[in-house]
C-alpha cells in the first residue's frame, strides 16, 4: 500500500488540504483511501443501537451494511499498536491511502503550518501552509507515491 501522510498542530488545516487532495486525486481517476488518527476515547457508534450492544456484548469486530454504506468498527485489544500500516491492509484496494494524524509513525509525510518539528520528521518530504497550491501539493504526493511499493 503506498501511504502519504498529512499532520500539523492546526488540525482544520490539515483537514481541508487532506479533503483537497482526496477530490484532486479521485478526479484523476485514481481510488484514494484514508486513515485518519481519532482522539483517545473516540467511539462513533451509539449506546443503545444494534451494533453497540453487539460490540458491548463482546463481538470484536461489527459490520453494518445497508443498500449504500458500509461500516466496520473494530474493537482494538489493550496494548494494540495503531500502525498505520497494519491498518491500511485491511482497507480496500487503493492507488494511495491518505493518512492524517500517526505524524510519529514512518510513513512519508508532509506537515501543514508551522511548528517545531518532531517525530517522524526522518519521513517528512515538505512542509507546507494551509493556502498551498492543491494541485502542486497532489503532483508532489502522488510523484512521491510511484517510488513506493503498492
Amino acid at each position: 500500500m503506498r501511504l502519504f501522510g498529512l499532520s500539523g498542530a492546526d488540525p482544520a488545516a490539515v483537514r481541508g488540504i487532506l479533503l483537497d487532495l482526496v477530490a484532486e486525486f479521485a478526479g484523476r481517476g485514481l481510488a484514494v483511501a484514508t486513515l485518519h488518527e481519532a482522539p483517545a476515547g473516540f467511539d462513533p457508534d451509539t449506546p443503545g443501537k444494534d451494533s453497540h450492544e453487539h460490540r458491548k456484548a463482546g463481538a470484536r469486530e461489527v459490520r453494518l451494511i445497508s443498500d449504500h454504506l458500509e461500516a466496520l468498527a473494530h474493537e482494538n485489544q489493550p496494548g494494540e499498536p495503531s500502525d498505520p500500516q497494519r491498518l491500511a491492509r485491511r482497507l480496500a484496494p487503493a492507488d494511495l491511502v491518505l493518512v492524517e494524524g500517526f505524524a510519529a509513525h514512518t510513513h512519508p509525510q508532509i506537515r501543514v503550518g508551522e511548528g517545531e518539528d518532531g517525530p517522524g520528521d526522518a519521513k517528512l518530504v515538505a512542509r507546507v501552509r494551509p493556502d498551498a497550491d492543491r494541485r502542486a501539493l497532489a503532483d508532489l504526493v502522488w510523484a512521491k507515491a510511484q517510488r513506493m511499493t503498492p
